[in-house]
């Protein structure tokens, strides 16, 4: 039995002389430092080990060196409960907007759905459109749509839901009861879909439409509906349901004013235990991260030193070794980590109560 009290290891000591050179106009600066990491390391390295025959593309980050990845990877085979101390240096992650970062949690969710729509399953799953394309051409947007050989905004969620993507060949993978439940699948970025037969369908993260997310939780609690602690995922799908999700009724219009809409790709669950992050690695509860992909790269390790209510209702330290294997499209910004937590409800009750600040750190291995 794993003994309950932490194996404190002393994971790297910063090197001020490894601060010149770093790369400005970023969004962040990266700040050398001193820390120790909590029991767990090892199982840390074997998250890191899936991926890191891959060095990261990471256009943004010069501080990676190819080789020195290499050959923390090729050590990573031998493994041992030091390793990330003896071929890793921390730099805390500095936003340029904020003092420290912010930590949120998210699970995957089984809801019920058909794979033909019925009375009882009418809103459609979409996977990837074929016109969807990744730009930056259009301010504040991070997709388009390729019509002929010109590029337009995507459809924002409405337009939408008003039938935009009609002879657009997206497909329609599965279907579901209603907005409310499709929504919960997108802001998790994935979802188990139980089937009439019995059989599950996982929806995994395949794109967006690159309008700006918008935290309509967030809304709810500048109107006075609840306080940020009461305002739940459940307490959220339960207000939308309650005021109706009609269109011209109160719950759709609270989720037309979040813009984003996220597609899917489906397939029958296999009896995998963990559903792939968008990096194609199973993740790891409580190990995994999903980050901003336009500023992390897949497979990077970072540390997380906060107080967070990942055990229970009271928060407690959280100080861990996690990998960055997944993205969302809620997740903006250098200062910003979802924790994954697992399946089902338990795992989501957990992961509703994080929204918490902290130090958030990131390793690059030595050269």
């Amino acid at each position: 039995m794993r003994s309950p009290v932490p194996r404190v290891l002393a994971l790297l000591t910063g090197l001020l002389a490894a601060a010149p050179g770093f790369a400005q106009g970023r969004g962040f600066s990266l700040e050398p430092a001193d820390f120790a990491a909590s029991e767990g390391s090892s199982e840390a390295l074997a998250v890191w080990r899936k991926s890191c025959a891959r060095v990261p593309a990471a256009r943004n980050l010069p501080e990676l060196k190819p080789a020195a990845w290499k050959k923390a990877c090729a050590a990573a085979q031998a493994g041992g409960a030091d390793f990330f101390a003896r071929h890793f240096r921390a730099y805390r992650v500095v936003p340029d907007s904020a003092p420290d970062s912010f930590f949120t949690g998210y699970y995957q969710p089984e809801i019920p759905g058909s794979l033909t729509p019925t009375r009882a399953f009418a809103t459609p799953v979409y996977g990837r459109p074929p016109d969807l394309v990744t730009t930056t051409q259009f301010p504040g947007l991070t997709a388009a749509r390729r019509e002929g050989g010109a590029l337009k905004p995507y459809p924002d969620r409405g337009e939408i839901e008003d039938g935009a993507l009609e002879g657009s060949g997206a497909p329609k993978l599965v279907y579901l009861r209603d907005k409310a439940d499709l929504f919960l699948a997108q802001v998790q970025g994935s979802a188990r879909v139980r089937l009439p037969d019995g059989r599950v369908l996982r929806l995994s993260f395949a794109g967006r439409n690159g309008q700006p997310y918008t935290a309509i939780a967030r809304i709810l609690v500048q109107r006075g509906v609840a306080t940020p602690a009461e305002m739940t995922m459940p307490r959220l799908i339960a207000w939308l349901r309650e005021n109706g999700l009609e269109k011209g009724e109160a719950g759709d219009d609270l989720l037309r004013q979040n813009r984003s809409f996220v597609f899917f790709e489906g397939q029958i669950d296999r009896g995998a235990s963990q559903p792939e992050g968008a990096s194609g690695v199973a993740l790891t509860p409580l190990r995994s991260i999903a980050v901003d992909k336009s500023i992390w790269a897949y497979g990077l390790p970072f540390f997380i030193d906060a107080d967070l209510p990942w055990r229970d209702e009271t928060p407690k330290p959280f100080r861990r070794v996690v990998i960055a294997q997944d993205t969302g499209s809620a997740i903006v910004g250098p200062g910003r980590a979802d924790i994954y937590f697992g399946l089902g409800d338990a795992a989501g009750a957990r992961a509703g109560a994080l929204r918490h600040h902290g130090q958030f750190y990131l390793l690059l291995p030595k050269e």
